[in-house]
C-alpha cells in the first residue's frame, strides 16, 4: 500500500462520510476540503525539496 499524507487521508475520510451520509456536503466541508488540499500542496512542495537536496548530497 502506498505511504498516504495526511491531508490526502483526511479529504478522503471525509468524501467517504459524505458518500455515506453521514455528514453533509456543505459550506463549512467545502472550506476544509479546500484547506486540506492547500496543505497537500504544501507537503508535496515539501517532499520535493528534501527530495532535491538528498540527491544535491
Amino acid at each position: 500500500m502506498p505511504k498516504m499524507s495526511l491531508p490526502v487521508a483526511l479529504r478522503m475520510a471525509l468524501k467517504q462520510h459524505v458518500m455515506s451520509s453521514d455528514i453533509q456536503e456543505d459550506d463549512e466541508l467545502r472550506g476544509i476540503v479546500d484547506k486540506l488540499e492547500d496543505l497537500q500542496e504544501k507537503v508535496e512542495k515539501v517532499k520535493r525539496k528534501a527530495l532535491e537536496n538528498r540527491q544535491r548530497r
